[in-house]
């Protein structure tokens, strides 16, 4: 009687039902002497399913079937391979965009370092030619002077243009001869 009573004690099978009755309204619980019991209700039961009709197919009608569902699945199948081509071209051509767009940066980058040095050298070079360090590198290393006013020669373009030849003939110009048929 013992062993009874402490089962009682810890059977959670009592919170356990009453769980269930809450749970679903088609069981009623009974209750008696003993743990109640949970019992589907006979009115709630569920309606039994018709039988499916079985339909009979031909050897024909189901190899026309066959090869409908075989063109359908070559089409799935074609279409997903188109579409996987095109994700991959795709992601294909993003990943060359990225490389030249590294190569381009790349190369910017150069040609900024390379303007840079070129401006650097220009810079030198138009200090190391400034006229005041051509003056005095001509006038202390080459020992020249400036020129002066009695060292300059002009010519005079006014007279008449003529070809000596060698052997004492003259030859006369276009515009000398040109003038001279005028004159006649």
């Amino acid at each position: 009687m013992a062993a009874a009573a402490n089962r009682s004690t810890y059977d959670l099978n009592t919170y356990r039902n009453q769980r269930n009755r809450r749970g679903n309204a088609n069981d009623y619980a009974v209750r008696g002497t003993a743990v109640p019991k949970v019992r589907p209700n006979p009115a709630a039961q569920p309606k039994r399913a018709p039988k499916p009709k079985v339909i009979t197919k031909s050897q024909k009608q189901l190899r026309r079937e066959t090869k409908r569902s075989a063109a359908a699945a070559r089409k799935i199948l074609a279409v997903a391979t188109v579409l996987f081509l095109l994700v991959g071209f795709q992601i294909y051509s993003h990943v060359q965009l990225d490389e030249l767009d590294q190569q381009l940066t790349e190369i910017n980058q150069q040609i900024s370092v390379i303007e840079s040095d070129n401006t650097r050298r220009n810079m030198e070079l138009n200090a190391s030619i400034s006229l005041d360090k051509v003056d005095s590198y001509a006038r202390n290393e080459l020992g020249m002077v400036k020129i002066s006013d009695y060292q300059v020669n002009y010519v005079k373009l006014s007279d008449q243009d003529a070809v000596e030849v060698s052997g004492g003939k003259s030859h006369e110009t276009l515009a000398q001869r040109l003038k001279i048929g005028q004159n006649e």
